[in-house]
């Protein structure tokens, strides 16, 4: 599946990216810790291991199943995608899916982001990893049939394709939904002078724009983009809340005889 092999390609990238880090970073913004983030990375780790192995041990698509399956059964928001299919759709699909792993690394055009350097990069893994994982998970649990298994122009080659019941969710959408809010929020966090509207609203549109050429594509039925969108939000979203620095200072400051000043920090 294209999705495995991405993430493959993109953990290596991001790995060799963190060892030129130091493993424990602390700046004015976000902290990276051994403990915490090496317990996030195995959760990650493991919920990715595990959504390969059922994937693994799961049951190929049947034909059987695929010419019992009806349309009227569909919800009518995903009804309309069944007859969907363009290969140019998918291609482009995939070109911008192995492009938004870049997107946490384009802050690094910031001092300020450059200086987070190593906690971005230790993040985006961390990002990849927790949403692969429950991406993975919920496509074998799921086990929902492609909208192109509906299609009678399909080859029946490609319904018998080993992740033709892998629909619900997309990872496409998972993917770039988590790496867009991911940098939306590193970018309004370090830089709240920037037009947080202007970067949120471009990060809402990139995985929309996949979402909906996954649909076009006829891999996905519009439920499954939306599942994958919250799934992606979600991560990308709370995971830089986990490493954000919070300045629980507090400054007393007394002006004694002659100017003296004194100051007490908690």
């Amino acid at each position: 599946m294209i999705c495995n092999m991405f993430l493959k390609n993109k953990i290596s990238i991001l790995v060799i990216i963190i060892l030129t880090f130091s493993v424990e970073a602390s700046s004015q913004y976000y902290f990276t810790s051994f403990n915490k983030d090496g317990a996030t990375i195995a959760i990650g780790a493991g919920l990715t291991g595990l959504g390969f192995l059922l994937d693994t041990n799961s049951d190929n698509p049947s034909l059987s199943e695929i010419n019992m399956l009806d349309p009227n059964g569909l919800n009518f928001l995903d009804r309309g995608a069944i007859d969907n299919y363009s290969s140019r759709a998918q291609t482009v699909s995939d070109i911008l899916l192995y492009s938004s792993a870049t997107l946490p690394f384009i802050t690094y055009f910031s001092k300020k982001c450059r200086a987070d350097g190593g906690s971005i990069a230790i993040m985006a893994l961390e990002t990849a990893l927790i949403t692969n994982g429950i991406t993975n998970i919920i496509k074998v649990s799921a086990d929902r049939y492609r909208p192109f298994n509906y299609n009678p122009n399909v080859d029946i080659e490609m319904k018998l394709g080993s992740d033709s019941n892998r629909s619900f969710v997309s990872g496409h959408t998972s993917n770039t939904t988590a790496f867009a809010f991911l940098t939306a929020r590193i970018i309004t966090d370090l830089h709240p002078e920037m037009n947080k509207k202007l970067v949120w609203a471009t990060a809402a549109t990139i995985p929309a724009v996949i979402g909906y050429l996954r649909v076009r594509a006829g891999k996905h039925f519009p439920t499954d983009v939306i599942g994958g969108y919250a799934i992606g939000a979600a991560v990308g979203y709370l995971i830089p809340s986990m490493h954000l620095v919070k300045n629980n200072n507090l400054t007393i400051q007394t002006v004694g005889i002659a100017g003296t000043r004194l100051v007490l920090n908690f």
